[in-house]
This record gives structure tokens, sequence and C-alpha cells, in this order.
């Protein structure tokens, strides 16, 4: 399997229902449920923004459309943050996860009994990534192949380093070779990527301080300064 593919029979062939399962929403009635939420909160944004006295029945209208607009943008607007939350908390934690696994293995376990021994430790220290290392060795238990359960696994979490993770463990079953020694390399990649991608925020940071800096802060700093002066000047002239 190569970097960014998926199983053949897709799990979740809808988009919808795809990005509810990778967001960690894994209830059957997850979808209907989240598309009743969608209506229920336009309808309550709408009725809200009808409360609010208006003289014009146009003005009233556009209102209600933009109140129930943005009722139903909501739901999504909180989706999105669930899944980038849930996929940025098991990039952090995967560096450590490729370490763990490097020990188990070195120390005689199979991937099979790795994956089932640190989907119990990483409980303590990293929910989301736990309960995919559950479902993946939950998976391995009940007798799916090894390439089928770890490309779910890679296909649930939506990560481009898990997806590398997984097609360099195929590779190694394919040809052979060392698993360990795989591994300890694929954690430095990670550790690289996330250290440029550190490097990267750090650099804009300046740039997204510009903004506030110019409407917010330069504004009252220029009342405080030049106020008085301007104060001063107004009073003699008057005087």
């Amino acid at each position: 399997m190569t970097p960014g593919t998926t199983p053949r029979s897709d799990p979740a062939p809808d988009p919808l229902q795809r990005t509810l399962l990778r967001a960690g929403v894994r209830s059957p009635k997850a979808l209907p449920l989240y598309r009743a939420a969608r209506i229920v909160s336009a309808l309550g944004c709408m009725s809200g923004t009808l409360l609010v006295p208006a003289e014009h029945p146009a003005l009233l209208a556009i209102c209600a459309t933009a109140g129930g607009a943005c009722g139903y943008g909501l739901p999504a607007l909180w989706l999105r943050r669930a899944l980038r939350r849930r996929q940025e908390a098991i990039a952090r934690a995967l560096p450590d996860l490729l370490d763990l696994l490097v020990l188990c293995v070195e120390a005689g376990l199979s991937l099979e009994q790795s994956f089932g021994r640190l989907a119990r430790d990483f409980a303590r220290f990293s929910r989301p990534l736990a309960q995919e290392l559950h479902t993946l060795s939950s998976e391995l238990s009940a007798g799916s192949g090894r390439q089928r359960a770890l490309s779910h696994f890679a296909w649930r979490t939506g990560l481009p380093a898990v997806d590398s993770l997984v097609s360099l463990l195929a590779q190694a079953e394919r040809f052979g070779t060392r698993v360990s020694d795989a591994l300890v390399a694929q954690a430095e990649q990670v550790r690289q990527e996330r250290r440029h991608g550190v490097e990267k925020a750090a650099a804009v940071i300046g740039l997204k301080l510009l903004f506030p800096l110019v409407f917010c802060i330069f504004p009252a700093l220029l009342v405080v300064l030049v106020g008085p002066a301007f104060l001063g000047i107004y009073r003699a002239l008057q005087g």
C-alpha cells in the first residue's frame, strides 16, 4: 500500500460519515443525529433573530436568513474543530508510539501483541491514539489480515504520517527487513516533520501579530501619547 491510499472496501463511502469517524464519533446514529442537529441549530438561531424588534420586514427577513445560515454552520464548525484536535493529538503522540513499538518488537513481541500492549499503555497519555490502537488490536484479534487492519488504521486517522508508517510496515514485511530499523527511521522522520512544523508556525507569528498591533494597540498608544498634546493645543486656541 502506498502512502495516501485507503482500503479497497471504504468503511464510510459518504464524505460526511468519513469525517465523523475520523473525528472520533463512531456511533451508528451519528450521521442522522448530526444532520438533525444542523437543522435544529438553524431553526433555533432563526427563531432567536425573529425576537429582535425590527421596523422593516425586509430587515427582519435578512436577519432571520443570516441567523439560520449561521446556525446551520455551527455543527460543521464544531466537527472540523473536533477533527483537527483529534488529529493533532494523534500526531503529537505518534513519535512516542514508534519508540515504544521499537522496544516491544526488540523485546520479542509480535506487532499484534505490541499494538495490544500499547493500546493499554497509551490510555493514560493520549486517549485518541489509544482508541485507534484498541480498534486496530481488536481487528487483528478478530482474524483480520495485518495489512487490512493497518490500512483501516491509516484510513481512520487520515494522517500522512500514519500512511507512511503503514506503508513502511508493509514493505518491511514484503522484503523481509527488520521492523525495528524501519520504525527507528520512521520515528526520526516524524520528529523532523514536527520540528519543521513548529519552526514554520514560529516564522509567521510576527505576521499574525501585525494585525492586533496596528488596529488595536497602536491606536490606543497614539491616543495616550498624543491626546494630551492635542488637548493642550485646543485649550490654548480657545483661550
